[in-house]
């Protein structure tokens, strides 16, 4: 008898684990709750919360960009990069998944030149506001490296967004350094 309660209770736990692939509302609300913990500062509850809800939901770029964020703040930054990656692959046109890509790779030494490809995609999806504040990150990518590209970029995020106050700051920078 306790043999078969055992296998019952095997069985229903095997049953929840196959039940939670396949589900975009838990996933949705897991995303939500690891959002409020990564804003309360809380990272490893966010992360957890955010890995519960790419196992949910694969599918979900959200999911998995926001994971990206959790792992990032926790320093992990090669997770980070994985669900980024992720995050586009399952969302090849979500401009905030290419836009946080872009703006990772442009963190990291040796890879602006792929943050900026992944920051003209984003470009390319985006409406002209939201373009705006991409035109802006590309120029920060670019800031130390390229100081005529990267005002070209802060100028062109100034025609669509004159509200752009860090891309007119840092413009005003490198025009006063030139």
């Amino acid at each position: 008898m306790k043999a078969l309660k055992l296998l019952a209770v095997a069985a229903l736990a095997a049953g929840c684990q196959a039940g939670m692939a396949g589900n975009p509302q838990a996933s949705a609300l897991n995303v939500e709750l690891g959002v409020s913990y990564l804003e309360q500062g809380r990272a490893e509850l966010a992360r957890d919360k955010l890995i519960r809800a790419t196992r949910q939901d694969p599918r979900s770029g959200n999911a998995h960009r926001m994971l990206a964020l959790a792992y990032e703040s926790l320093g992990n930054n090669p997770a980070a990069e994985r669900h980024y990656r992720q995050a586009v692959r399952v969302a090849p046109r979500d401009i905030e998944a290419l836009n946080s890509l872009g703006v990772f790779l442009c963190r990291r030494a040796g890879q602006a030149r792929e943050g900026l490809a992944f920051l003209r995609r984003a470009a390319g999806e985006a409406s002209p506001m939201r373009r705006a504040a991409v035109y802006a990150n590309s120029g920060v990518c670019e800031f130390t490296s390229d100081a005529a590209s990267a005002a070209k970029w802060f100028r062109r995020a100034l025609e669509l967004d004159p509200g752009q106050t860090a891309a007119r700051a840092l413009l005003e920078q490198l025009e006063t350094q030139n």
